[in-house]
């Protein structure tokens, strides 16, 4: 038996997707859209192992290219292992080597959001560090009939431009993965209110505004997004995802961890890097 790394081809697509389908839980028409329009087929990295005619995957990963500033970096995704190779370090060798290859090709980071505590480890011994830590913030919402703002009325790429005026730093992903990640969270009930100087995405649950994410230019601003929401949707209440370091409700809310990061190259400053996926 020989063990290859190499790109997912199109004739790899079926077994990919049914890895993925079996590792998360999901269906074959999820996995597909998820490897052709989320992750991007060419962003698709597989173990596959060869004994004689017959070929199977043995993990896969996705490195979708992403960008800070003018440094070039990788999102690491997806990661799977096929079910009797689980435990044996696969995935950790897969990473490795890609690690090894993306950083001799020039990249500079690599940014990833692990599944769980044993993948956080995982990550950890391979040399990603914490980063990007959220706040919860829980806040009443008190009414204000004069707050107006407009809703579901962004472009993607309008919201793109939008994320990176408020945070320069960002990491950014490619548009058609945002695209993929907001058209599935407006199949989940999701909402856009945005204004002159500020915009938020949120889900509602009953009397509560989950707030997956809220740019604003200060704190009276993120309030007149919430009391519009709050009169659009009569919700009086908001759990808000803020990274720690944006300057919204400084030293409000309980502090999470999130993301995961590994220079490939020099080390830089993070402490204004922003790092959000809209999953």
């Amino acid at each position: 038996m020989s063990t290859v790394l190499r790109k997912a081809e199109p004739a790899d697509l079926e077994s990919l997707a049914a890895l993925r389908a079996e590792s998360f839980g999901t269906d074959r028409a999820e996995a597909i859209d998820w490897l052709q329009k989320m992750a991007g087929l060419e962003n698709v990295l597989l173990l596959a192992h060869t004994a004689g005619d017959s070929t199977a995957v043995a993990a896969m990963l996705a490195a979708v290219p992403v960008e800070c500033g003018r440094r070039r970096g990788l999102w690491f995704t997806g990661m799977a292992t096929a079910a009797p190779l689980r435990g044996r370090g696969v995935m950790e060798k897969l990473l490795d080597a890609c690690l090894r290859a993306y950083a001799q090709s020039g990249c500079e980071f690599a940014v990833t959001v692990p599944a769980d505590g044993r993948e956080r480890q995982a990550l950890a011994s391979l040399g990603f560090r914490n980063a990007f830590p959220l706040r919860v913030v829980r806040k009443p919402i008190p009414r204000n009939l004069f707050a107006s703002a407009e809703f579901d009325n962004l472009t993607v790429r309008r919201l793109l431009d939008l994320r990176l005026h408020f945070q320069p730093a960002c990491v950014q992903l490619p548009e058609p993965t945002v695209a993929e990640m907001v058209t599935r969270l407006y199949r989940r009930g999701m909402t856009i209110v945005s204004g002159p100087r500020g915009y938020g995405l949120f889900c509602q649950d009953g009397e509560v505004l989950q707030f997956l994410e809220l740019q604003a230019d200060n704190d009276h601003c993120a309030d007149r997004l919430l009391q519009a929401a709050r009169e659009h949707t009569g919700a009086s209440r908001a759990d808000i995802l803020l990274a720690e370091n944006q300057t919204l409700y400084l030293g409000a809310g309980k502090r999470c961890g999130y993301g995961m990061l590994r220079f490939l190259q020099k080390p830089f400053s993070t402490t204004d890097v922003y790092f959000r996926l809209l999953v």
